[in-house]
């Protein structure tokens, strides 16, 4: 049985306003029920980790300046920690309410280091590229880590929106979206350089390390209401340019297929355990030659005759 999530005033009236059929806005409502369960929780330890590593730092500080500085940084992010879950999920509600609106993919607004000749010419600051590594970098590992999952969720909220599947740049629950959102409210609230960066890696540690377990469940959210119930992800595999081919044809045959031309060796075999070339085999093809019905008839080959023939053929093997 699928658990029922209860949805605040705002997230109802929200689905409400939204131009959806009855069955998705049902879906939908229970993935932002799921969202609000799962998310509150590290939301709100983001913020909190982050006021106490800044004290920590500040109680730590080198200079009066120092501490002064992070006691001010600490003192910006109490008045944004506030509403910060409040914030993001509203935003990821809104983003789920307008599912089946056109998306335009979330663009990571990564700004390339400046090349080594044009340093004095860059009109970048140089924390703004700090920042946009270190968000590419989170989203690029958590995407490796839950790639399964991602698949999977862009795979059924497709069929809720009644679109192709949502690739990680447009899925609203891949770490490129949740991580957009975070800068956006961290830029809306001008908070400084430092912070941001700090927000960022907290983010990372108690959401995004989070976000498998969520995907899991959204997934399985869906599944129990019938959106691909028997849907797996099975990676593709290429075939490798080296891979045996299979010989078909008879060891000791041409590409003819006719027999290759038996190559005396020499007779050194026994009898009983001996080779092709032997001298029981050579005995064995001259008495059968001298049996054989274009010989002379009613004539019989004296063993003498068989054995001199034996010798000269003996004679003629190469050493």
């Amino acid at each position: 049985m699928s658990a029922v999530f209860s949805l605040s005033s705002a997230d109802t009236a929200r689905l409400a306003a939204a131009d959806l059929p009855p069955r998705v806005r049902e879906l939908l409502g229970a993935l932002i029920g799921l969202c609000h369960q799962a998310l509150t929780a590290p939301l709100i330890l983001t913020v909190e980790a982050l006021e106490q590593t800044l004290l920590h730092d500040a109680d730590h500080a080198r200079n009066p300046q120092q501490q002064a500085d992070l006691l001010a940084q600490r003192g910006q992010l109490h008045a944004f920690a506030g509403h910060f879950s409040d914030r993001m999920l509203d935003a990821l509600a809104d983003a789920l309410a307008r599912l089946r609106e056109p998306i335009t993919p979330v663009v990571a607004a990564t700004t390339p280091p400046p090349l080594p000749g044009m340093l004095g010419l860059s009109l970048v600051a140089e924390h703004e590229v700090d920042r946009d590594l270190l968000l590419t970098e989170m989203v690029r590992r958590e995407t490796l880590r839950s790639a399964n999952a991602l698949n999977l969720l862009g795979q059924r909220l497709g069929v809720v929106a009644g679109a192709p599947a949502f690739e990680a740049d447009t899925l609203p629950l891949a770490p490129q979206a949740l991580c957009a959102m975070v800068r956006k409210l961290a830029e809306q609230d001008a908070l400084s350089a430092e912070v941001q960066m700090a927000l960022y890696r907290s983010f990372e540690r108690q959401v995004l390390e989070r976000l498998g377990n969520v995907l899991d469940r959204a997934n399985a959210l869906l599944a129990q209401h019938g959106i691909l119930p028997g849907l797996v992800y099975t990676p593709y595999l290429a075939r490798s340019s080296s891979t045996r081919r299979i010989i078909t044809q008879s060891v000791g045959s041409d590409r003819s297929g006719r027999p290759s031309p038996r190559v005396p060796t020499p007779m050194t075999g026994w009898g009983g355990s001996a080779p092709p070339g032997s001298w029981s085999t050579l005995m064995q093809d001259a008495f059968a030659d001298a049996d054989a019905p274009g010989a002379s008839a009613g004539m019989t080959v004296p063993a003498s005759s068989v054995l001199h023939e034996m010798l000269q053929q003996a004679r003629q093997i190469p050493q």
